[in-house]
């Protein structure tokens, strides 16, 4: 089984909290247990008071469009590291370029507070 750090899992707990798909029934609760348990982590259980923060629509949205700007950024320097573990150089390099020349218009669009 393949263990997992804050990986695209961590959209799970957000999906819950802020979108539309209750994700983290009991079921699938007990799964991500032994999923941890296998991967050598306890699970501690307790007895505690919750106050939850309930986000706006507005606060939702913001939230939204934040992961969706990560998810694109991650995405980005994944596929920057497969090229350059390749040792090709050039190819590197014209990744880079593409990805300035791609990018610099954008940049520069959004510059001003239009």
């Amino acid at each position: 089984m393949r263990c997992y750090g804050q990986d695209r899992e961590g959209h799970i707990f957000h999906e819950h909290i802020y979108g539309n798909m209750k994700l983290l029934t009991a079921d699938a609760w007990k799964s991500f247990q032994g999923m941890f348990e296998e991967c050598g982590y306890e699970i501690y259980e307790g007895r505690e008071t919750i106050i939850e923060f309930m986000p706006t629509e507005k606060q939702k949205e913001t939230e939204n469009r934040r992961l969706t700007v990560v998810e694109l950024t991650e995405k980005i320097r994944d596929r920057y590291w497969s090229i350059e573990e390749m040792g090709d150089g050039e190819k590197t390099e014209a990744f880079i370029s593409t990805l300035e020349t791609s990018l610099n218009p954008i940049i520069s669009k959004f510059k001003s507070n239009k």
